[in-house]
C-alpha cells in the first residue's frame, strides 16, 4: 500500500491558492465532476530562460471543492504547486514562473532533483544507515531523550550547534505532528524516529519527496510519513495543522515576508518554528569570492530585514548566533580536501562563542543563526 495515498491524511490539504479543501477522486471522476476533460498548462519558461514542462494530468488527483481546479498525484505524491494545477476549458490558469514567490523553485529543480536521484541511488546500494546510521541505532532512551545525545541526532557539520538550538526549541517530539520545510526529509524522518506521532515534507521538488518517500519507507517509519509538492510561501495545508516546524538551510531560498506568516498560519497555538540558516555575516563576501560558494545553488544568507515578518508573525522569537571566527576557516578546510568528524567543528564553535561572548557584538557577527518562534 501507498502511504501517501491514505484518504485521511488528506483531508489537512488544501489549494494553495485559496486554501479550500481538496477531495482525491480518479481521473474519469473528476471530469465528470469538474464538466469536461483536463487540461493543463502548457511549458513555460522559468527565470534562467529554462523550459519548465508541467507535471500534466494522472490517474488520481486531488480536486478542489469549488471543482474549478484539480492538482495531480504523482507516485502517490500530491503536487500541490499552484503553477501544476489543471482544470477544464477556461479553468486552466496561466502562471508567471517569474514571479518570486516561484521562480527559485523553478530556476533550482533540475538540480535539486538531479541531487536527490543521486542521493536515491546510493542509499538504494548501500542501505538507509549511509544517512541515518545513528538514528536507526538509537535505543528508547535516545529517542525519548531528543535531542539528547547529540552524536546520535546532530548531523550538521559547520551549523551543528544551531541545529542543536533548532531542535531544543522544538522539544519533546512524543506525540506531536511536525513539518519539514524544504530540503530532503532526513529532519522529517528523525523526528518520526524520535517519537513524532506524524511527519510531513514539504518540497517544490518532486525528486526530493520521492527520495523522502523511500528512505522513511527504509527506515521503518513510512506509515508516519508524508511528503507533499509545493512551497513554503504558498503552504498546501489548513491552518493549525502542526505543532512544529523545521527548516534546516532552506529559509534563506524563500521569500520571508510570505512565508514566515504562512508558517505561523499552519502552526498550532503554542506551536514552535525553527531554522538553521547561514547569516550575511561581513566574511560572507570574501569567503564566496575566494572560495565559492558550499553548492551550485541560488543562495542568498539571511539578513535583518528579511527576517523583519518574523516578530509579527510569532509571539516571542530568539535569534542566536555562532561560528564568528571559526566557521569560515573550518569551511574553507573541508573545501580543500581536509577530513573532518562533527567533533571538531562542534567544539571549536563552543569555544569560538564563548571568547565572542566576552568581547561585546563580536558574537552578533556569526555566520551561523538558529531562528526560534512560538506562536
Amino acid at each position: 500500500m501507498d502511504h501517501n495515498n491514505e484518504i485521511d491524511h488528506f483531508g489537512m490539504l488544501v489549494c494553495p491558492l485559496t486554501k479550500l479543501g481538496l477531495v482525491r477522486m480518479s481521473r474519469k471522476k473528476a471530469e465528470e465532476s469538474m464538466g469536461g476533460p483536463f487540461r493543463t498548462r502548457s511549458d513555460l519558461v522559468n527565470a534562467k530562460g529554462g523550459i519548465s514542462n508541467p507535471a500534466g494530468v494522472t490517474d488520481e488527483v486531488l480536486v478542489r471543492e469549488d471543482l474549478h481546479l484539480a492538482y495531480p498525484i504523482v507516485d502517490g505524491i500530491p503536487i500541490l504547486l499552484a503553477p501544476e494545477s489543471i482544470g477544464v476549458g477556461d479553468a486552466v490558469t496561466s502562471f508567471d514562473l517569474k514571479d518570486p514567490r516561484y521562480a527559485e523553485a523553478y530556476e533550482e529543480m533540475d538540480f535539486y532533483n538531479a541531487t536527490a536521484t543521486d542521493e536515491l541511488e546510493k542509499v538504494e546500494k548501500h542501505g538507509v544507515e549511509t544517512v541515518l546510521l545513528r538514528e536507526l541505532a538509537a535505543g528508547e532512551s535516545e529517542r525519548n531523550a531528543f535531542p539528547a545525545p547529540r552524536h546520535t541526532w546532530i548531523d550538521s557539520l559547520h551549523d551543528g550547534l544551531a541545529q542543536w538550538d533548532a531542535y531544543e526549541h522544538l522539544g519533546n517530539l512524543t506525540g506531536k505532528r511536525l513539518l519539514q520545510l524544504g530540503g530532503s526529509g532526513s529532519h522529517a524522518i528523525k523526528f518520526a524516529i524520535a517519537g513524532g506521532a506524524e511527519s510531513w515534507l514539504l518540497t517544490p521538488m518532486l525528486g526530493e519527496a520521492r527520495f523522502a518517500v523511500q528512505l522513511a519507507d527504509s527506515a521503518g517509519v513510512g506509515e508516519r510519513f508524508h511528503a507533499v509538492v509545493g512551497i513554503a510561501e504558498e503552504p498546501p495545508f489548513a491552518s493549525a495543522s502542526f505543532d512544529g516546524i523545521y527548516a534546516g538551510g532552506c529559509l534563506h531560498h524563500m521569500v520571508t515576508p510570505l512565508a514566515l506568516p504562512e508558517a505561523a498560519r499552519i502552526l498550532r497555538d503554542g506551536g514552535k518554528f525553527a531554522a538553521v540558516e547561514p547569516w550575511r555575516a561581513p566574511f560572507y563576501g570574501i569567503g564566496t569570492r575566494l572560495l565559492g560558494k558550499r553548492e551550485d545553488a541560488y543562495c542568498r544568507p539571511l539578513t535583518s530585514e528579511r527576517l523583519e515578518p518574523l516578530e509579527s508573525a510569532f509571539k516571542s522569537i530568539s535569534l542566536i548566533r555562532h561560528g564568528t571566527i571559526t566557521r569560515y576557516p573550518l569551511i574553507a578546510l573541508e573545501k580543500f580536501g581536509v577530513p573532518m568528524s562533527r567533533v571538531v567543528p562542534w567544539y571549536a564553535g563552543k569555544i569560538d562563542d564563548a571568547v565572542c561572548s566576552i568581547l561585546p557584538g563580536l558574537r552578533r557577527m556569526g555566520s551561523s543563526i538558529a531562528i526560534l518562534g512560538s506562536k
